[in-house]
């Protein structure tokens, strides 16, 4: 195969594929479609993929006590107090 038999080659494919995509715009749209969908995924991965806050690697919390351990606790919900609170009686 020479050089000529290959820009033929090569000058042939690319005439069919536009043909193709001529006569069927739809697959186009799939493709750029599939794209956008991948790249997002991409982009929301590696921007979500940072996490401080699990616990399983350490992160979050202070340093002093090593030996406690890291709690995430919802808003509005805080730890037990040291001192018992009297109850109250009706």
């Amino acid at each position: 195969m020479n050089a000529f038999s290959q820009k033929f080659l090569l000058k042939e494919m690319s005439e069919t594929f536009i043909h193709y995509i001529v006569q069927n715009p739809d697959y186009l749209i799939l493709v750029a479609s599939c794209a956008f969908l991948v790249s997002y995924f991409i982009r929301w991965v590696l921007k979500n993929g940072d996490n401080s806050d699990d616990d399983d690697s350490g992160g979050g919390g202070s340093n002093e006590n090593d030996d406690d351990p890291v709690l995430d606790l919802p808003p509005g919900v805080c730890l037990p107090k040291d001192k018992p609170e009297p109850e109250l009686t009706a």
